[in-house]
């Protein structure tokens, strides 16, 4: 295996990971441990540590099974099934020349992105640039929120998706005004709000300062989604 990654795929749990070219298979692409850990969803370093000796015994012996990552807190990447809304919100937003911009350069900007954490990173830009902007103005910040929450449930019900399979929908989801994707979402981060999700928004002040905000007019968010207790 070479040294430097060809290049990076996104993971479940919110952290890239490396791809490197395969010298004993041609055309062939691996991971390293850790990139094996991190898609396996082992986040805590001594049971990283323990699981990558093991693995490296195990191919010394010739072979590995998934088990061996269940045995050191590894986990199939869990899927929370999504219902189709029954009111869709996008159909009921105002189409005059202050809404209907914003709205369109939403669903565009959900639809443009080839994968989950790319989409994240658009949102929070502009999930980042609102939040700031209100700032300046003679208004509660809740009258943002909800205005944003709403703009974000219109643009992914254009993804037409049902399952969540990654902690960034998980997260965006749970932001969302339909309540039943609201608590799939939170249902996804639940088991990793002290790990995986807990290094995710750590990174991402714009989510937490959303995710707060939203909790003021949703109160069935809990307080983790917004890096509290």
């Amino acid at each position: 295996m070479n040294a430097n990654p060809i290049g990076h795929i996104p993971s479940p749990y919110g952290k890239p990971v490396a791809v490197f070219q395969d010298e004993q298979v041609p055309g062939g692409y691996v991971h390293d441990l850790d990139g094996c850990m991190d898609i396996a969803g082992i986040h805590d370093p001594l049971a990283r540590d323990r699981c990558k000796t093991e693995l490296k015994a195990k191919c010394a012996q010739g072979g590995i099974r998934f088990e061996i990552f269940l045995e050191h807190g590894g986990r199939m990447v869990p899927k929370v099934p999504l219902t189709k809304p029954s009111e869709p919100v996008y159909p009921t937003l105002p189409r005059d020349m202050s809404m209907d911009i914003p709205t369109e350069n939403w669903a565009t900007l959900a639809m443009d992105q080839p994968h989950w954490c790319k989409r994240a990173e658009a949102m929070l830009d502009i999930l980042g640039s609102n939040l700031e902007q209100v700032k300046e103005w003679d208004a509660p910040p809740e009258v943002l929120a909800i205005g944003l929450s709403l703009l974000l449930t219109a643009s992914l019900e254009h993804l037409v998706e049902d399952e969540i399979d990654c902690i960034e929908a998980a997260a965006f989801y749970a932001l969302t005004t339909h309540p039943a994707w609201s608590k799939a979402g939170v249902e996804w981060l639940k088991p990793f709000r002290t790990s995986w999700f807990a290094d995710w928004i750590a990174a991402r002040p714009a989510y937490r300062e959303f995710a707060g905000l939203c909790r003021n007019i949703n109160t069935t968010l809990p307080g983790w989604i917004a890096g509290g207790a």
